[in-house]
């Protein structure tokens, strides 16, 4: 007997049709013949009728909401279905959204049956939560080396897409670096790089079935690949156009730019001075940036964007001041330069989990504004509420649940403000997610 099977990503299409995790579960799952299995999106999941298992991938916590509708929409269509939410977010800590699946899948899937247990509604299976068979404890299931057996091949693509149509080629999974503040260190630890060989095959492949000219290469640190180089050479060979996911300032050289020539070259310091980039374990040094950016004046990179973050433990205005000045002595080296500053966002198995989510980051984000526009540079960053909301959602427990069926954030942090909640999220007085054993 067929059965049907739903992968849903919880937001927009042109956002999901990038996310590599979307073909990874389609094609593991593709691989079973009795299953018929489809990809979904918020423009089309209404579609969705008498399914037998709906998966839905949560790679970021504001996704919640969505996803909440999105089950609470299919429900009374898919009587028989088992719900299922796994990824990055359920990784990092699942209690806030248990109410509303039969299970969450803790892990990386490849050489594993544990989909295929959960769509038999088999519960009692390690890497799995549910409340079916709870658990004191789930063990984060993964696979001890990146393979080609289960990688997608066949991915559909779109320009609308964060890479354009391109073949998503994943070098490796987890980060070698030892910053402080950082999830994907933590979650996908110890970091896994694919073989040359394999890479390579997957990439020949990759474009010929897909036919693009386009290769998106996918890691937390990319430049940390021991054979970027050649692998690089190899594509460049090829005719095909390179899109780096990452790359730090201390693993940009000669060779890569020549092959690369990218317009924009980003670099994410994190924070502006020497001391709190020590602090946080960045690892980069003023002299790192500014040998990243006589590269790019080299290279005749036409932009530079810097990512920092703010409110980060023991920051003082000082070290406010030096991301202001050392931001400023880039504008005068490259004429077009952008920055993303955001507060930090303290995570779950982080060395920072417990630290409390700095409120003031609001008005340094707007000093740090104010202080750039008069250098013509450009100042993003996130809607604040919107941050508040992920650092509630990535360390909350399972009262948050009710709390989900607020349509958006700024309702959810209206909600938590009146019944005198939001305080609490924002410190942290118990981590659930010490259950998770990642």
């Amino acid at each position: 007997m067929i059965r049907n099977v739903a992968i849903i990503y919880p937001n927009k299409f042109k956002a999901g049709i990038s996310c590599l995790a979307v073909h990874i579960l389609a094609c593991h799952l593709s691989k079973y013949r009795d299953l018929n299995v489809g990809v979904y999106f918020l423009e089309n999941y209404e579609k969705i009728k008498n399914f037998d298992a709906i998966f839905i991938t949560l790679q970021y916590e504001n996704d919640y909401f969505n996803a909440v509708t999105i089950v609470k929409d299919l429900k009374p269509h898919n009587p028989n279905a088992v719900f299922v939410a796994g990824g990055p977010c359920v990784m990092e800590n699942f209690y806030p959204i248990t109410d509303f699946f039969d299970a969450v899948i803790v892990g990386e899937i490849e050489n594993s049956e544990v989909m295929l247990k959960v769509i038999n509604k088999e519960f009692d299976v390690e890497g799995v939560y549910s409340k079916h068979a709870k658990k004191d404890k789930v063990k984060r299931i993964y696979p001890k080396k990146l393979g080609v057996e289960d990688y997608p091949i066949y991915q559909p693509s779109s320009e609308e897409g964060a890479y354009g149509k391109a073949f998503l080629l994943e070098i490796g999974r987890g980060c070698p670096r030892r910053c402080r503040f950082c999830l994907a260190r933590a979650i996908y630890y110890p970091p896994r790089f694919r073989k040359l060989n394999d890479l390579m095959y997957l990439a020949e492949e990759g474009i010929k079935v897909n036919k693009v000219n386009k290769v998106a290469l996918i890691a937390p640190s990319v430049g940390d690949y021991k054979y970027i180089v050649e692998l690089c050479n190899f594509l460049d060979e090829k005719g095909v156009q390179i899109s780096p996911s990452s790359l730090r300032a201390d693993t940009l050289n000669d060779d890569l730019m020549r092959i690369l020539k990218p317009k924009t070259l980003t670099i994410a310091p994190e924070a502006g001075s020497e001391r709190l980039r020590e602090f946080i374990k960045k690892d980069i040094n003023e002299g790192d940036i500014f040998n990243a950016i006589e590269l790019a004046k080299k290279y005749n990179v036409e932009k530079v964007k810097l990512y920092f973050m703010v409110g980060i433990p023991t920051e003082t205005d000082e070290d406010i001041e030096e991301l202001i000045t050392l931001t400023k002595k880039i504008k005068k080296e490259i004429r077009r330069v952008e920055i993303s500053v955001n507060p930090m966002i303290p995570k779950p198995h982080t060395d920072f989990e417990e630290e409390e989510f700095d409120l003031s980051s609001k008005k340094k984000i707007k000093y740090i504004e104010k202080a750039l526009k008069k250098e013509n540079i450009k100042v993003e960053y996130e809607n604040f509420n919107s941050m508040i909301c992920q650092c509630v959602l990535a360390r909350g427990d399972e009262m948050l649940n009710k709390y989900l069926n607020c349509k958006n954030p700024t309702n959810f942090i209206s909600a938590l403000k009146k019944d005198k909640l939001l305080d609490k999220y924002l410190k942290v007085d118990k981590m659930p997610w010490k259950n998770i054993i990642i």
